[in-house]
């Protein structure tokens, strides 16, 4: 029997990385996706799941480029004969105020959050079609599609609550092949990367205290939704997005935190 094949784009390292473990134990043969930025920690991630018995390949695209989903997907055609999953994990966080944002953060922002997570969800929804695969496609946004954060991300936010509603048109468009098309909104996130430029138990200290349930999120957590969406217990939700953040977005900031321009 053909074995399943998850796509994930952005999974090199970080929170991509540990969906990308998941299915792998779960036995489906990984394509993992990276920019390019960091060749090693990726080549490490590939050995790691292929140490779990399952076929995992590497491709390489800078999604903040113009045509890249497009020639991602071209990648992918090459080496695979099916899809069942693709997650959209690519994104940059970034922002500003709104009178300080120059074209080339907004452009490098709507190229990766938007442009290419649109185009890769239509290749992916394409190449399921064809194949006759009743597959699973997931978004990763964040819970800034719901609440004014302090900190200047309007393009950010914009995007990710565009991400949202283009879940929607998605899942509709696709229910007629059966594919399902759903997004996770984290929100704090424990970093799991393997080197970081902050104290990270300082980190956790100052901002777990601030939330609701007083804990970010573990990636762990984030693959058990991904896991559950995209398993047979999923398989009436299509067109929903669910925010994992700890009750984060409960809650908003107080006027005086946020950043405005005199």
């Amino acid at each position: 029997m053909e074995r399943k094949v998850c796509f994930i784009t952005g999974s090199g390292s970080g929170n991509g990385r540990s969906m990308a473990i998941r299915f792998a134990e779960l036995g489906y043969d990984i394509c993992l996706h990276h920019s390019g930025r960091d060749p090693e920690g990726a080549e490490r991630t590939r050995a790691l799941i292929a140490s779990k018995g399952v076929e995992c390949k590497v491709l390489v695209e800078n999604l903040a480029e113009s045509g890249a989903a497009q020639r991602l997907f071209e990648k992918f055609r090459a080496e695979y004969d099916r899809l069942d999953i693709f997650i959209n994990n690519s994104g940059i966080t970034d922002g500003g105020p709104i009178m300080k944002t120059d074209e080339a953060m907004f452009n490098k922002l709507v190229g990766v959050n938007f442009r290419a997570c649109y185009f890769c969800v239509a290749e992916a929804g394409k190449f399921m079609r064809e194949k006759g695969i009743e597959g699973s496609i997931t978004l990763i946004a964040s819970n800034h599609h719901r609440v004014n954060f302090r900190g200047g991300f309007s393009v950010y936010a914009s995007l990710k609550s565009a991400m949202v509603r283009f879940t929607k048109w998605a899942a509709l468009e696709f229910s007629h092949y059966k594919i399902r098309v759903n997004c996770i909104a984290p929100g704090y996130i424990v970093p799991i990367y393997e080197k970081h430029e902050f104290d990270l138990e300082q980190y956790i200290k100052h901002v777990e205290p601030r939330l609701p349930l007083k804990r970010m999120v573990p990636p762990s957590e984030l693959a058990d939704l991904a896991e559950f969406l995209a398993s047979p217990s999923g398989r009436s939700i299509t067109g929903q997005t669910i925010d994992v953040d700890g009750g984060d977005s409960l809650l908003n900031a107080p006027l005086e935190s946020y950043r405005f321009e005199e």
